[in-house]
C-alpha cells in the first residue's frame, strides 16, 4: 500500500510540474502572438504611409496623339521599390469606362496603350488600387494632351 501511495505521489508531482511548464509555454505563445500582431500592424502602417505619399507619373512615348492608333504611355510610381500587389484600371471616355489593365501587379512601373477615338478624345486616367490588410489605397494618374 505504501508503494502505491509513493508511486501515486510521484505521478501527481510529475503531472503538476508538466502542467506548470505547459502553462508557461501557453503564456509565452500568447505573448509572442501579441508581439507578432504589433509588428504586422507596424509593417502595414509603414506600407500604407509609403503608398499614400507616392506619386504616379505618366510619360507619353510621343508628344502628339495618333487617332485610332495605340499611343504608349509609361507610368512610374515615385518609389522604385517593389510594391505590394495592386490592380490598375484605365478610365476613358465621357462614359468613364473602367477597364482592368493589370491584376496582382507589383512592379513600380507599367505601360498603357491609349487609343483616342477622335481629336477631342485627348485624356484618360489610370487608377492603382492597393488592397492592404487595413485599408484600400487608391492612387490616380491623369493624362490630358
Amino acid at each position: 500500500m505504501k508503494k502505491i501511495t509513493i508511486v501515486f505521489l510521484i505521478l501527481v508531482s510529475i503531472i503538476s510540474c508538466e502542467n506548470g511548464k505547459i502553462e508557461k509555454l501557453n503564456n509565452r505563445i500568447s505573448e509572442l502572438e501579441k508581439l507578432n500582431k504589433k509588428l504586422s500592424d507596424s509593417l502595414n502602417k509603414v506600407t500604407h504611409n509609403r503608398l499614400i505619399n507616392s506619386n504616379l507619373w505618366g510619360i507619353p512615348e510621343h508628344k502628339d496623339l495618333k487617332i485610332n492608333k495605340p499611343n504608349k504611355f509609361k507610368f512610374v510610381f515615385s518609389s522604385i521599390q517593389e510594391l505590394p500587389k495592386y490592380k490598375v484600371y484605365a478610365i476613358t471616355g465621357k462614359e468613364r469606362l473602367k477597364t482592368l489593365i493589370y491584376d496582382d501587379y507589383t512592379k513600380s512601373e507599367f505601360e498603357y496603350d491609349f487609343i483616342p477615338k477622335n481629336e477631342k478624345d485627348n485624356s484618360f486616367e489610370v487608377k492603382a488600387f492597393f488592397l492592404l490588410d487595413s485599408a484600400v489605397v487608391e492612387i490616380s494618374g491623369k493624362i490630358k494632351m
